[in-house]
């Protein structure tokens, strides 16, 4: 009979985190969890792992928001709860669930604490947190591995010039339930979490069945400076800079294709249907999350 806390561990094998990774599985085990540990060189192996695991309490993967998001297919096709070790640069998804500190994530596991939250999909694709056009697209491009790897939760400040330099104004034309908005605007983030970049986006609970929108007017260099001095204080300011809807389901269509950035990884063009999976993932987690 397989024992009640045998889980499999999927670390990232080209990670540079494997330390904090295998420091994560003997805390693991100090609380009584069974491991098979598998050191994953690809999403595909990932995929391939999940999909062949067998009876066990769940799936625990070590790493940042891009390595578990591809994870979510398998995840869903075979029902496992997920656990995070937290390894990646800003660890939103981690955040999000309230599991960002290591011994935090492994007393969920060991605990067995379980809770149901909301996903999003774009154009078919399940993602945890956040899609991004704009500047957030523009950010996840230029915050390269090597670049996060050199200075981690400062890479995002290493990449600001370029980033600036890159500005630049779109039309938004986006359908929220039916009702169409339509604005010149800089950035847009849509998602079902609560931190982008280790910065909070939305309040909302996990499950509460909706999709979040942020869309971020175009903006003089003064409201620009604003802006990042509120993000900075972890506040976003509640004027007419910044446009928020809720809905279950919301089309993205500009003029011309933009690169969409999902779960930090620019893998989509616009035009992206996005609708809400509600409840579809059980994940190890406390019940809340501050």
């Amino acid at each position: 009979m397989t024992p009640r806390k045998s889980f499999v561990l999927i670390l990232n094998a080209r990670s540079g985190g494997s330390s904090a990774g295998d420091d994560g599985a003997e805390l693991l085990r100090e609380r009584g969890c069974e491991l098979s540990i598998v050191r994953s060189g690809s999403p595909e192996e990932t995929l391939k792992t999940i999909r062949e695991a067998g009876d066990v309490a769940g799936i625990v993967i070590g790493g940042g928001d891009g390595t578990v998001s591809l994870a979510l297919p398998a995840l869903i096709e075979r029902g496992l709860p997920l656990g995070i070790l937290p390894l990646g640069t800003a660890n939103d998804f981690a955040r999000s669930i309230g599991v960002a500190e290591m011994k935090a994530a492994c007393d969920a596991i060991a605990q067995g604490a379980l809770r149901s939250i909301d996903l999003g999909a774009a154009n078919g694709r399940p993602f945890l947190n956040v899609i991004a056009l704009g500047l957030p697209a523009q950010a996840a491009r230029e915050l390269t591995a090597e670049r996060k790897r050199r200075f981690g939760m400062f890479a995002a400040l290493a990449a600001a010039p370029s980033i600036a330099r890159r500005r630049h104004v779109f039309t938004l034309n986006a359908t929220i339930d039916g009702d169409t908005l339509r604005a010149r605007c800089e950035a847009v983030l849509l998602g079902a979490g609560r931190y982008v970049g280790g910065f909070p986006i939305a309040y909302e609970d996990l499950d509460d069945g909706k999709l979040h929108l942020t869309v971020c007017r175009a903006l003089s260099a003064s409201e620009v400076l604003s802006l990042a001095l509120s993000t900075l204080f972890r506040r976003l300011p509640q004027d007419d800079r910044i446009l928020e809807r809720t809905a279950v389901s919301v089309m993205l269509e500009t003029a011309v294709p933009m690169d969409v950035a999902i779960d930090g990884d620019i893998c989509a063009k616009t035009p992206v249907d996005v609708r809400i999976l509600a409840s579809k993932l059980r994940v190890f987690a406390p019940a809340t999350a501050s």
